[in-house]
């Protein structure tokens, strides 16, 4: 499917803010995937710790082409972003 920036309810590709919140947990981080592609985006799991939400969003794009991950906190505060376009 082709990129579409539109959210999941309008047809598009884009479930950040429909069907999940970038928002962790409270005392927790969150990492979302976001396949550049095709623009479809997943939350890939809450981590009790920062060091595991980063190892965990880096391991994610090992090796891959056109997908991105990001780690955020309770407070919606991007700590970082691994992978490429």
């Amino acid at each position: 499917m082709p990129y579409d920036p539109r959210p999941v309810s309008q047809g598009g590709n884009r479930g950040a803010g429909e069907l999940f919140t970038l928002r962790a947990p409270a005392g927790q981080f969150r990492v979302v995937g976001v396949d550049t592609f095709d623009g479809t985006d997943a939350v890939l799991g809450d981590y009790l710790t920062v060091e595991e939400a980063l190892a965990r969003a880096e391991s994610a794009t090992f090796l891959k082409q056109m997908f991105k991950t990001y780690v955020y906190d309770d407070n919606v505060y991007c700590l970082g972003s691994f992978g490429s376009f």
